[in-house]
């Protein structure tokens, strides 16, 4: 019997006794038959790329992160038993309902508490905020008091900070990297913005005079921060946004939006495209070339929003107690990539990737933005679902008045 860790279909040359001498020899293969400098040019360019991309993250590819994102990974391994899961506490406001990272994160009147897609247990934490805010980027999640002076910033992984500042918070955020920023009201002025990097050290300040600041967002480094902010002009609203440079750098002027548009919610989801929702329309701006795009919703009440990746998908009611409803998913410069009518009040959306889910007469509703809109599948969500949140292209986490669910379109 043969020993199956030989091979018997090849043999072993001495090349150097059987080439011809004065003759250009064909240059060496390897064994699937390609010459070994195209295998040197590919390892040279994917050296290459790696380099670029390393570049590009340098400001996030420090020691401490990379611990965090390997100790927020293997934490989040692991099996659970599955879901609905029981909410801790006695409400949970729409906007503390967030997905990321695939995990579900969500703030109770009570408690900050993340499963992940199994259903574990990833974080229980109790508190005691009167008003409790949430946002959260990568693995990190912050949680204010809004209105309040107190805020606590925490990783999957266990890490915890906590802030206690002079005046009420107006708004918060958090970026990838765990750098983040608080509103506060300040005697004097319109508001104050301060920045903190990953250890909780404050590192930069802005005050502002001009506008009252409502919402704030990172760019994805946590190197700059975009603020919404309002004002009065002849007693119509008037809305603009701030870009920061948190490195010292120049301070984008305000850009005025729109008058009578009240900018409440911004975002930064990727780094050329920020994204403002109002209550009559949504605005885009380009941080970097300051083109600027707006979408009235045309007298329309919205309903419901998200954003990612430099979209935004919205709910709009065409006037009260509408039967039928418009579902939109905006593009960067304001055009509507998917339009449809929808039965039923729209009580939630979401976009994330190629899909697109709008929750309405308890039921989640699932396009496809990559075959122009279509529908995929419809499921019961339960009558009582309030707010949707995409785990991935497929499925969606849902919160319903007493309990975390998952769906699927599958």
């Amino acid at each position: 019997m043969h020993d199956r860790e030989h091979r018997y279909d090849t043999v072993q040359v001495e090349i150097g006794r059987h080439l011809v001498p004065g003759k250009k020899q064909p240059a060496k293969f390897c064994a699937h038959g390609a010459p070994r400098w195209v295998y040197r040019v590919i390892l040279i360019l994917a050296l290459c790329v790696l380099a670029v991309l390393g570049w590009y993250n340098r400001e996030n590819l420090t020691p401490e992160n990379a611990l965090k994102w390997l100790q927020s990974n293997i934490v989040g391994m692991g099996n659970g038993d599955g879901f609905p899961k029981k909410l801790s506490g006695s409400s949970v406001a729409p906007g503390n309902f967030i997905s990321s990272e695939k995990n579900i994160i969500f703030a109770s009147d009570t408690a900050l508490m993340v499963y992940n897609s199994s259903g574990k247990e990833l974080v229980n934490i109790q508190h005691s905020y009167s008003s409790p805010a949430l946002c959260a980027s990568g693995a990190y999640m912050m949680l204010y008091n809004l209105k309040g002076k107190n805020c606590f910033l925490k990783t999957v992984a266990g890490d915890s900070l906590k802030f206690t500042v002079k005046q009420n918070i107006i708004g918060g955020a958090v970026a990838a990297n765990g750098h983040s920023v608080l509103l506060t009201a300040a005697d004097g002025y319109c508001g104050m913005l301060t920045a903190y990097d990953a250890e909780g050290k404050e590192i930069s300040y802005y005050w502002f005079s001009d506008y009252y600041p409502t919402s704030a967002a990172m760019n994805p480094s946590g190197t700059k921060v975009a603020v919404t902010g309002i004002s009065a002009k002849d007693g119509t609203i008037v809305s603009a946004v701030y870009v920061i440079d948190l490195t010292g750098g120049k301070t984008v002027q305000p850009v005025t939006a729109s008058t009578g548009n009240f900018l409440s919610s911004v975002f930064w989801n990727t780094d050329s495209s920020v994204e403002a929702v109002g209550d009559t329309g949504v605005f885009f701006l380009n941080p970097y070339s300051g083109a600027k795009h707006e979408y009235s919703y045309s007298g329309a009440k919205l309903t419901a929003f998200c954003a990612d990746d430099g979209r935004v998908a919205v709910g709009l009611m065409p006037y009260e107690n509408s039967e039928n409803q418009k579902f939109l998913v905006l593009n960067s410069s304001g055009e509507p990539v998917l339009s449809r009518q929808i039965t039923g009040k729209i009580r939630s959306v979401s976009v994330l990737g190629q899909t697109a889910a709008v929750l309405a007469g308890g039921k989640v509703t699932f396009f496809s933005l990559a075959a122009a809109g279509d529908t995929v599948n419809s499921r019961n969500a339960g009558n009582d679902a309030y707010s949707v949140a995409l785990l991935d292209e497929s499925s969606a986490y849902v919160l319903g008045i007493s309990e975390v669910r998952l769906v699927s379109d599958k």
